[in-house]
């Protein structure tokens, strides 16, 4: 049978345990240790309560729990050993042995050997540590090696009970300076302080108001700050100048809050990190240029920060949910599978779908990445006064929009807010919902006609598409298919085998009016080497190019095939 293993946990002050600790059983837990601080109760007490609820969560028992002032450890006298296990007895020797060992390890944790007790114990003494200050140590014991959980959730609670040993710690300073009247004071204003805070929180006001509050209480102003140093929001007088950091300063300023307990200082502020759930979200900080901050302000701060968290963590989920809700909606809108609940899924989005809407389709090239293209064209419906759900297909934005007359206003908004050309199809006009995907189709066929033409860069309305306005889907677009190979064919297989492009050539000639010129240009070839690519299409399809029903129906079908094909 193996021996006993003595576990050490390390105590350094940690967040909030709420989360973690809700499952402990036994008669403390961290409700216990934050009245033992508030109420400045014995340091001793404090340490047996720490142990009480660490054997309440594993196969512990206390060995000894000591307190280090300004000299050698002593000794805590047991209170209950009900709450914790009955303390090990031992010998005066024992006890002896077991002192000189924890005075030899000089405020730091350390493995201690008792093994003239013949048990083959291990025992470990655990150093209690605040800012670079041992306070104490405690020592518990395992009958059986404790589980990967069962030695976290001490390792938390020890830490806990480092942040109550502190508080006692400052507590008594506090009455040493000011007198116990003065301290119950202050422990009453930081209570009211917490419920202000907390009727703040549940009112809505969101971060304004948290920083509202922290500023009244303090009389410093204060600010938040998001992960790159940014300002997103302040109370107090006038805006905050930037601290001016760079980068490196900025990183090493967020590891130093986040690993330091408390409040940290960085030259005229007081900064605390926002967390929530391990992820830093954030920073709160005073401002303090007159360094006049108490360690009750800096409290308040800390606290402040505690409150936002949950404000800040809510705001960044419904950051990364609302485009995923919203591009599920447009989704389900045009491609005809939408339900009943759509008029009020899309109020919740600010759409109106009760108004005629149009499909609007947007295709910009080059760095116009789809956010920043959505981005900007929530922008340019703002300026033009246009109701707008925004979404996304594969790597064409789609926008629902009611009140459109014509595509020509948005693509210039839009346009002139990205800085760069690109192309918009719009779809007919729909008087309900289920329209929607007719009016998607023929913001595609616009689209395509628009990107496949001699000029790809504008808005073309499916209105304005004439002959391709009767192409439909089904057997439609079968006949149509049929009409380009009857009349392209041979072209399609010559530029496919050979590679070459002569019915982009041919498409470019009959769209510029038979003209050698204009064709050549926009082409960007020579006016011989035209006349060479016209001549080898009259040889390869047999078709006379000057005849005009001929060209009529070469043209139609070169139109066609833009529509139903992609475009270079």
């Amino acid at each position: 049978m193996k021996g006993p293993f003595m576990v050490a946990v390390p105590f350094t002050t940690a967040p909030s345990l709420r989360p973690v600790l809700q499952p402990v059983a036994g008669p403390y837990t961290r409700r216990n240790l934050t009245t033992a601080t508030l109420d400045d109760a014995d340091a001793c007490e404090v340490l047996w309560a720490a142990t009480a609820a660490i054997a309440a969560i594993g196969p512990f028992t206390t060995e000894a729990a000591y307190l280090v002032h300004h000299g050698p450890p002593q000794r805590c006298p047991p209170w209950n050993a009900a709450a914790a296990g009955t303390p090990r007895p031992g010998s005066t020797a024992a006890a002896g042995r077991l002192e000189r060992g924890i005075g030899a390890l000089d405020g730091h944790s350390g493995r201690l050997h008792d093994g003239e007790d013949g048990d083959g114990s291990w025992i470990r003494a655990i150093a209690l540590r605040h800012r670079e200050r041992c306070l104490g140590y405690l020592v518990i014991r395992a009958r059986y090696p404790p589980s990967a959980e069962e030695a976290v959730l001490a390792d938390l609670l020890a830490r806990q009970a480092g942040i109550a040993l502190a508080n006692v710690a400052r507590c008594r300073a506090e009455r040493a300076r000011t007198g116990e009247h003065a301290t119950l004071s202050a422990l009453e204003s930081r209570s009211e302080y917490h419920d202000v805070l907390s009727r703040v929180a549940a009112s809505g006001r969101g971060e304004e108001g948290i920083l509202e509050t922290l500023y009244e209480h303090t009389g410093l102003p204060a600010l938040t700050e998001d992960l790159f140093g940014n300002l997103r929001a302040w109370a107090g007088a006038g805006r905050p100048e930037p601290a001016g950091r760079e980068a490196r300063q900025w990183d090493e300023l967020l590891g130093n809050a986040r690993h330091r307990p408390g409040a940290v200082r960085d030259r005229d502020r007081l900064i605390a990190p926002v967390e929530m759930a391990g992820e830093l979200l954030g920073m709160i900080s005073l401002v303090d240029p007159d360094r006049r901050a108490t360690e009750m302000d800096a409290s308040a701060l800390e606290r402040a920060g505690l409150v936002l968290a949950p404000e800040l963590s809510h705001e960044r989920v419904l950051a990364e949910l609302e485009p995923r809700l919203r591009h599920d909606l447009v989704e389900k809108l045009i491609s005809g599978r939408a339900t009943e609940d759509v008029f009020a899924r899309a109020a919740t989005f600010g759409h109106d779908l009760h108004r005629p809407n149009r499909v609007a389709l947007l295709r910009w090239p080059g760095p116009a990445e789809q956010a920043a293209l959505g981005d900007a064209v929530a922008r340019a419906a703002e300026r033009l006064r246009l109701n707008v759900l925004i979404g996304a297909r594969r790597d064409t934005t789609v926008v629902l929009v009611a009140g459109l007359e014509a595509g020509d206003a948005l693509y210039r908004a839009v346009s002139d807010s990205l800085g760069a050309p690109g192309a918009v199809g719009v779809g007919g006009r729909c008087e309900c919902p289920a329209d929607l995907p007719h009016s998607y189709d023929e913001a595609v066929r616009a689209l395509a006609v628009r990107r496949g033409s001699h000029d790809p860069h504008g808005s073309t309305d499916f209105e304005e598409l004439g002959l391709c306005r009767m192409m439909g889907t089904g057997d439609g677009e079968r006949e149509a298919d049929r009409f380009v190979r009857e009349w392209l064919g041979a072209l399609l297989d010559y530029d496919s085998r050979h590679h070459t492009s002569l019915v982009a050539t041919l498409f470019h000639y009959l769209e510029s009016g038979g003209s050698y010129d204009a064709a050549s240009d926009l082409l960007c070839i020579h006016r011989s080497t035209l006349r060479y690519r016209l001549q080898r299409i009259r040889e390869i399809t047999g078709h006379d190019l000057g005849d005009v029903e001929t060209r009529l129906n070469l043209h139609v079908a070169t139109r066609i095939r833009n529509v139903l094909t992609e475009p270079p």
